[in-house]
């Protein structure tokens, strides 16, 4: 099994003993190739690295292999120093794999170890400054966040010592929005779901040292957390970490219609679009944080709300006797532009081939039944950016 990844790192990073280091370039792309090994009379069975690479992406294709529309100022914000070598190198000796993990410098004899033997990866086991560049690229991956938000974990109080950092499950709430000071932007963003939202604070109770999240309506009923809905929680703990410019470099969440309201839709989906990098301007932790947002939908309304360019649309195929995930982009979108050669796994599929999956779902029979005119449901239609392309329809 094998993984690669393309990711550019911060410019400055901070060891497990708190001292500070800057890694020599910012752009870097990673294998990774696993392989099964059975168990057999003298080891038992296991999972053992055959090849480990971090390298690096010059300055000057980083225009290319970025591909989606950005400024220059963005590009330079975040692509920063250079090398010559790699930081990471697998050789094999004698049938053996060999990891090298080579010096941030040019200079010097690399670390050495046997692969087979080896009980994580190098990048999984630097946690000091000596090499920041790799250090860099784990701290990278360590602040990658699969959110499933869960009810429980959003409506629990805090211990006045628990982190105040969101949870992937959406834990610690009100403790991330005392540090961060931001009710009222966060009670803003919330009022576009809710409007009768007037304020959103945190209950500090002394005695039993307990923060509790309280949303106040303009009636002036105030509600703890434990009293909101699940879908009211997840754009809550959403709205607080687009506030948080430590949150995460890459989040991921799945479905997030969930317990939202069709008609607030589209207010979910501009909450994440601002959670995510602006790349027409430069990158900035405070106003802009380098972060990216990736979510996965079955829902024609998410589909329909969003941008083309933003779309992967994944099918099952068959192939050699296995149904796997198939990755395509559509036509006419940066994707579908980029040189065949990085889009080597991602087929293009045309506009026509989504609509064939957003029409199967329910939402053609409910305007039918509602409007016989073929004409009027055209013109409703394009409310889901369905039909806007296509001449007409039919029952």
């Amino acid at each position: 099994m094998s993984f690669e990844a393309d990711f550019v790192v911060s410019k400055n990073v901070i060891d497990d003993f708190g001292r500070q280091a800057a890694p020599s370039t910012t752009f870097l792309r990673y294998f990774l190739t696993l392989r099964y090994v059975p168990k057999n009379l003298s080891t038992a069975e296991r999972i053992e690295i055959v090849t480990e690479k971090l390298t690096y992406v010059p300055k000057s294709h980083a225009r290319r292999l970025l591909g989606f529309p950005h400024s220059r100022s963005f590009r330079d914000s975040i692509i920063a120093g250079r090398r010559t070598i790699d930081l990471i190198s697998t050789e094999v000796e004698n049938g053996q794999s060999i990891i090298n993990l080579h010096q941030d410098g040019s200079q010097g004899r690399p670390f050495r170890v046997p692969a087979t033997t080896s009980p994580k990866t190098i990048l999984g086991g630097i946690n000091t400054d000596s090499h920041p560049t790799v250090l860099a690229a784990r701290r990278e991956m360590q602040s990658w966040a699969l959110l499933q938000l869960e009810p429980s974990a959003l409506r629990q109080p805090d211990n006045f010592s628990a982190e105040a950092k969101v949870s992937s499950s959406g834990a610690h709430l009100p403790s991330t929005l005392l540090r961060l000071d931001a009710a009222s932007n966060v009670a803003n963003q919330l009022a576009t779901l809710i409007p009768d939202v007037k304020s959103v604070s945190v209950d500090q109770d002394e005695g039993r040292r307990l923060n509790t999240l309280v949303i106040t309506s303009r009636d002036g009923v105030s509600h703890p957390a434990r009293a909101l809905s699940d879908g009211t929680l997840r754009f809550l703990a959403l709205s607080v970490m687009s506030a948080d410019p430590d949150a995460g470099r890459l989040l991921c969440l799945e479905e997030p219609e969930n317990g939202i309201h069709p008609s607030r839709i589209s207010s979910m989906l501009k909450l994440l679009e601002s959670i995510a990098v602006n790349p027409q301007e430069a990158a900035d932790p405070g106003s802009n944080p380098l972060r990216q947002v990736i979510i996965n939908t079955h829902s024609p309304s998410v589909v329909s709300s969003l941008a083309r360019d933003t779309l992967i649309i994944t099918r099952s195929v068959r192939e050699r006797g296995s149904t796997v995930a198939e990755f395509c982009c559509l036509e006419e979108t940066w994707r579908a532009k980029r040189e065949e050669s990085l889009v080597k796994s991602m087929r293009v599929i045309s506009k026509s081939d989504l609509i064939t999956y957003l029409t199967d779902e329910p939402i053609v029979a409910p305007l039918l039944a509602k409007h016989n005119d073929v004409v009027t449901v055209r013109e409703h239609a394009k409310q889901f950016g369905l039909f806007d392309y296509v001449s007409s329809v039919s029952k």
